[in-house]
């Protein structure tokens, strides 16, 4: 959930910083490839044997490729519904399992910070309108179903159709009225699992005490609600504010439309981040590379927790103190988080890279968990295709590692809400039941 925007604005710091003169190219895939051997070959091994499969830590720890789940299940005939900034139906490592016809942009004309090209008020017919400008959606979309094909990375769900819902603008903006048309759209189609990597803008906490916030709120629970009824799991990022969603304490950030509108309030259990706390949403914190010697964090320093799972989203630097701690997967070339990430190579070799004339992007964030869950959600849905929601998320629970509280926690800064991590026999606050487990959750 961590807004493409961020992302942008720290990597557009680091560039007036340290690199006064930017355009430094994407490094060669060979010379990444020698990287993540060097770091992660002899932990985790490679999960693949795509080009990028040893750079794929978040694939070795929840047991997703060849040596696990792939054996049992590759999520054939699922639909997983991307809820994000659009897809590159041309990047060769998404592309084949990208359902175009289903596609759609449910950017308005009213939609604030929306590039004209966005805009398609809703008609499915303009599959120019889906097109992924940001860069967040093509990204998220790799780490649930890029598929075997000899180029770039493998996702967790290799065989899975990816139905791209356009509800993201350029800037990473995810207004909650275009959110809840396309949760409604979801619903129609009947797609078996939805991916949410955002919050639904203009409030991070909706409190039901304001007009307002409780009108935009039920918005979205009667959006989501349709969309459960007709069969599709709703999987989202718990956030990147480092809240504890059980105990929530401050709202500094809304509402973050129109600019400089936000105040800094304070609040409790009546007010919700949306879609995260929906009633139907199985909620997703982040971590870093569990396992990895040394690294004893686990929790992402960045994740809000209060969760039902928890699945790999990187963790710049804390493991091997290089961006390879975070996420790989496909961008366009030439979007928004391209343009911002491809200059700090000169810094952080390998932020950037390309095969087979692609782009791809190291990120973190609870935006790069949640994908991996659906991914596993898409494995149980098509090993059991009657399965009611419930009964999917459900079994993602039961499947997944216990995980238990870091060791002597401490939170990590002023702004850190998560004072305590508490629980236990099974499930803990950080984690809730767990780390996923792609080849458990394949043999249900």
């Amino acid at each position: 959930m961590k807004r493409t925007r961020l992302f942008m604005a720290i990597a557009a710091l680091l560039v007036l910083t340290v690199l006064p003169s930017a355009g430094n190219a994407a490094i060669p895939a060979a010379q990444l490839v020698a990287i993540c051997q060097n770091l992660y070959g002899p932990v985790f091994g490679s999960p693949n044997s795509e080009p990028f499969g040893v750079c794929q830590w978040d694939m070795a720890i929840i047991n997703a490729g060849n040596s696990g789940s792939y054996a049992h299940a590759k999520g054939n005939g699922v639909r997983v519904g991307v809820i994000d900034s659009g897809v590159d139906f041309t990047h060769p490592d998404i592309a084949p399992n990208v359902d175009v016809a289903r596609s759609c942009s449910f950017i308005f004309t009213d939609t604030p910070t929306a590039d004209p090209q966005e805009i398609a008020n809703g008609n499915c017919a303009d599959k120019a309108a889906v097109r992924d400008l940001n860069g967040h959606g093509t990204h998220v979309s790799s780490e649930i179903a890029a598929p075997i094909n000899g180029i770039g990375n493998a996702g967790v769900a290799p065989e899975a159709t990816i139905v791209a819902l356009k509800a993201c603008t350029i800037a990473g903006f995810c207004f909650a009225d275009s959110v809840a048309a396309a949760l409604r759209y979801a619903g129609d189609q009947q797609l078996d699992v939805v991916n949410l990597s955002l919050f639904a803008d203009p409030f991070l906490y909706y409190c039901k005490s304001d007009a307002e916030q409780r009108s935009i709120l039920r918005e979205m629970e009667t959006a989501a609600r349709y969309a459960e009824q007709r069969g599709v799991v709703i999987v989202a990022s718990a956030g990147n504010e480092q809240a504890d969603l059980h105990h929530p304490m401050i709202d500094s950030i809304s509402p973050d439309w129109p600019p400089d509108s936000a105040v800094v309030r304070e609040v409790k259990n009546n007010c919700r981040v949306a879609p995260a706390e929906l009633p139907q949403t199985l909620t997703v914190s982040a971590t870093g590379p569990i396992g990895y010697p040394g690294y004893n964090l686990w929790i992402a320093d960045y994740s809000s927790v209060g969760v039902d799972v928890a699945a790999p989203g990187g963790d710049y630097f804390r493991a091997t103190g290089t961006v390879q701690d975070a996420v790989l997967g496909a961008v366009p070339i030439g979007s928004e988080l391209w343009s911002a990430f491809d200059p700090l190579n000169a810094v952080f070799p390998g932020i950037t890279t390309t095969d087979g004339g692609a782009g791809y992007v190291y990120l973190n964030g609870t935006s790069m968990a949640s994908p991996h869950a659906a991914g596993v959600a898409a494995l149980v849905s098509g090993v059991h295709p009657t399965w009611s929601p419930g009964a999917v998320k459900a079994a993602v629970e039961r499947t997944a590692q216990p995980t238990s509280c870091p060791p002597n926690w401490q939170p990590l800064g002023p702004a850190d809400e998560r004072l305590k991590c508490y629980g236990g026999g099974g499930y803990t606050s950080f984690f809730g039941h767990g780390l996923v487990d792609a080849l458990a959750a394949a043999q249900e």
